[in-house]
């Protein structure tokens, strides 16, 4: 199939100009044997450079997809061993993506995927923190520092102790589209959802050694 295409493009692009030039030449008077020769080898030249040709862009496709496989196993190693949470919300708020971190609050892996995201925050004002947490801005005017109580899983032994965990939230919008595309105004876009990530906030009194604890 892929011959069968090339030959077309060939003939459209180059045979078909050679073949009316030898034709138009026999009539002039070039025999015939003469012009089927200039066809042939034309033809034979093509036929000779498609594989080197077919060759190097299957090479070229193989380096793109081993280079593509380690972009992505070294970001996928990121996002797993980092301490912040990282989690992704749709266009509705709901948590669709967690990374291991998620077991600070005392979740196992994809417990808390489809959350709303308003059911996880353990504070007084948020439904002002939400609308910032599930921003669509990006850039200089995507949510940064957000200071947020995350409620910790009801699954989970620690509770009963620690409700919620104190976190700082960076939070930006999702777009098929490019930050540029997406500041422009009156041009059409197509919103995904936001991706946060949340650093937990460590109090001074948690770096203190205990009173009690003994002296060595």
């Amino acid at each position: 199939m892929f011959l069968v295409l090339m030959l077309s493009l060939i003939w459209e692009f180059t045979l078909e100009d050679v073949v009316k030039s030898a034709i138009h030449m026999s009539s002039k008077g070039m025999s015939l044997f003469d012009t089927g020769v200039q066809i042939g080898i034309v033809l034979l030249a093509m036929l000779f450079t498609l594989p080197g040709l077919i060759g190097g862009a299957q090479e070229t496709g193989k380096k793109t997809v081993v280079e593509l496989g380690k972009t992505e196993r070294r970001y996928k190693s990121i996002v797993e061993s980092t301490n912040d949470l990282i989690f992704q919300l749709d266009s509705h708020g709901i948590v669709i993506f967690t990374n291991p971190a998620v077991r600070l609050l005392g979740y196992e892996d994809g417990e808390m995927v489809g959350e709303f995201i308003g059911d996880l925050l353990y504070m007084d004002n948020k439904e002002e923190a939400l609308p910032r947490i599930m921003t669509k801005r990006v850039g200089h005017r995507a949510t940064y520092h957000l200071p947020v109580q995350l409620r910790t899983s009801p699954n989970s032994v620690i509770s009963t102790e620690i409700p919620a965990i104190e976190f700082a939230v960076d939070a930006c919008g999702l777009w098929e589209e490019s930050d540029d595309h997406v500041q422009t105004r009156g041009v059409e876009k197509n919103f995904i959802g936001t991706l946060c990530i949340a650093r937990p906030v460590i109090k001074p009194e948690d770096l203190q050694p205990h009173q009690n604890a003994e002296v060595v």
